[in-house]
């Protein structure tokens, strides 16, 4: 390509599967997540040669107290906890993690890799940093791992997303096409799966699909559900609308299992639901694409467009705390003051009593006492 810049190359914005699985965190996911009920940190440092071991502290009584629910055996021998997050008998849980990328880690032009489509294509981030993974969670006592698909928007992290599909509707650069290219929204977004929660127990997963596919004027909701066909990427489904007829994968891969929008060896998708907008609210991934073409007599020249790649669906589940340790975290929690319990029944006063309901009583005294004064 004559590009100087370092690159990564990353076949397509597609779910797949890795035969090795890095032991690093992934950058994206560094530092201290919380939210209401819960902090998570994954880079502690305490891991297995293939593996990560978390920290989950519950967030309990309110939110001023951290139960150390989950982590390493070897971070609780060298940071005891006190009498209220565990005893001898019942240590905390540890679990370990694997990261399986969905897409790539994206950073903007100049502050990191970019990551390299089959056609040549490299993405960049706008302005905010975005990536997605499969969390192979494995519990103790629990043989089999379960996947926990997030995304990370910047400072956000979301369970529920799906993600634009290379081959299928997402067409970054056509030769016809000189100028323009894919909308932010347009082509397919495929769901990867979801579960309930980052959880210190096996969590609850969705056994089935919601996918997308977007034109300029419609929204077209497709269901897949779990099937023990053999897996084909290459196989496709149809639908029409009117004179449009759309194509979409008829097999998509989740959690290591094969999803189907079609029955048997149909190719034909039935009862197509069709909406004006995608679930509100949602958050899509800033994505520059670039590309060197020649216009054959060997003169190179650049193509540029935005587009996008995640499309988070509803809050996040969590939020980056920035700078600061779990240990400074639990330690300024530990100084807060203890809320005040809420009142059982509102304060009132003697002043505040109505006489006129002893001076002048209603005439209707078959009313009941908590209805007088109102």
């Amino acid at each position: 390509m004559g590009r100087k810049k370092k690159l990564v190359r990353f076949a397509c914005i597609v779910l797949f599967s890795l035969g090795c699985f890095p032991q690093d965190v992934p950058e994206l996911l560094k530092g201290v997540w919380k939210n209401s009920g819960r902090y998570v940190s994954f880079d502690t440092g305490f891991g297995t040669e293939h593996s990560a071991v978390p920290q989950i502290v519950l967030r309990a009584f309110y939110g001023w107290y951290g139960d150390r629910a989950a982590e390493s055996a070897s971070y609780s021998e060298k940071n005891p906890r006190d009498r209220n997050n565990t005893t001898a008998q019942s240590p905390a849980q540890e679990i370990s993690i694997r990261y399986v990328p969905l897409t790539a880690e994206l950073f903007p032009e100049g502050s990191g890799t970019g990551a390299e489509l089959a056609d040549g294509t490299v993405l960049y981030a706008q302005e905010i940093p975005s990536g997605a993974w499969n969390l192979e969670i494995t519990f103790p006592g629990h043989r089999e791992p379960y996947t926990v698909p997030v995304a990370v928007i910047g400072g956000s992290l979301y369970l529920s997303f799906a993600l634009r599909q290379a081959d299928s509707g997402f067409v970054l650069f056509s030769p016809d096409v000189p100028q323009a290219g894919q909308p932010e929204l347009g082509g397919f977004w495929q769901d990867p799966g979801s579960s309930s929660g980052i959880l210190i127990s096996p969590p609850v997963q969705n056994e089935e699909l919601l996918s997308y596919y977007v034109t300029d004027s419609a929204v077209y909701k497709i269901r897949y559900w779990q099937t023990d066909m053999d897996f084909d990427r290459e196989r496709k489904a149809v639908f029409s609308d009117g004179s449009e007829t759309h194509s979409v994968p008829a097999h998509l891969k989740a959690a290591g299992k094969t999803f189907t929008c079609v029955t048997g060896r149909r190719s034909r998708i039935r009862n197509i639901q069709k909406a004006a907008a995608l679930p509100q609210p949602y958050t899509l991934n800033g994505v520059i694409a670039k590309k060197e073409e020649s216009d054959g007599n060997g003169t190179m020249s650049e193509r540029t467009a935005e587009t996008a790649t995640i499309c988070a669906f509803g809050e996040p589940y969590l939020q980056l705390v920035p700078g600061k340790t779990m240990e400074e975290i639990l330690a300024e929690d530990a100084q807060k003051e203890r809320p005040s319990p809420v009142p059982l029944f509102p304060p009132r006063g003697v002043l505040e009593f109505d006489w006129s309901i002893v001076k002048d009583p209603p005439d209707d005294y078959s009313r009941r006492v908590l209805d007088l004064g109102k």
